[in-house]
This record gives C-alpha cells, structure tokens and sequence, in this order.
C-alpha cells in the first residue's frame, strides 16, 4: 500500500494532532463536568427554594382561611347588631307614641287643673 494514500494514514502516524487534540477535549469536559455540577447545585438550590415557597404558600393559605372565617364571623355579628338597631328603633318609636299619649294627657290635667283652681278662686272672691 502507499504511504501517502490519505486513505491508508493511521492515528499512529498523526500522534502530535491527537494528543494536542485529547487535552483540549479533556479540558473542555472537565469544564462542561464543572459547569454540570454548578447547574446541579443551582438546581438543588432552586427545589430547596421552592419547598420553602410552597410551605409558604400552603401557610398564607391556611391564613387566608382563617381570616374567611373571622370574616363571616363579623358578617354574622353584624346582620345581628343590624337586627338589634331595627329593634331597638321599634321600642323606641313605641316609647315615642307613648310619650305623646302621656303628654297630652298630662297637659289635659294641667289645664283641668289650671280650670278648676280659677273656677275655685272665683267662687271664693265671689266673683262668680
């Protein structure tokens, strides 16, 4: 066979290329290895973050159940404090016709009263 057949040369023959060759890739794995295990890291670090985050989140929701609570707990007591007022505006009409009532009344007697000691006066300086 020919020597200088580009179809005959072996890796034997071009050893310079190949070692200069396998440093280079080996340098370049060793960084691609290095940059792998960072992003490892960095991924590992992220899914710690996210559990963080996730029991965080599952806290503000429980809290967020609780104040749903609190807040229907304060509507409740408000339709009651409402249906009190409504009460309370009830008896404090009656209270008002009562007082009308008993103000006429009284005032009736006043001047019954007013009547009757003048008819009395007039009958004692017999003016009557």
């Amino acid at each position: 066979m020919d020597m200088y057949n580009p179809f005959t040369l072996t890796l034997s023959e071009h050893g310079d290329r190949t070692e200069a060759s396998d440093k280079i890739t080996e340098r370049r794995f060793t960084r691609v290895e290095t940059h792998i295990a960072w992003l490892r890291r960095d991924v590992n670090d992220i899914r710690g973050e996210l559990k963080d985050i996730r029991s965080e989140i599952k806290d503000v929701r429980d809290e967020i159940k609780d104040v749903r609570g609190e807040i229907r707990d304060v509507r409740a007591e408000i339709t009651d404090v409402r249906s009190e007022i409504k009460d309370v505006r009830g008896e404090i009409k009656d209270v008002r016709k009562d007082m009308r009532a008993d103000f006429r009344l009284m005032f009736s007697a006043l001047i019954g009263l007013a009547l009757g000691l003048a008819g009395i006066m007039a009958k004692g300086f017999h003016w009557l």
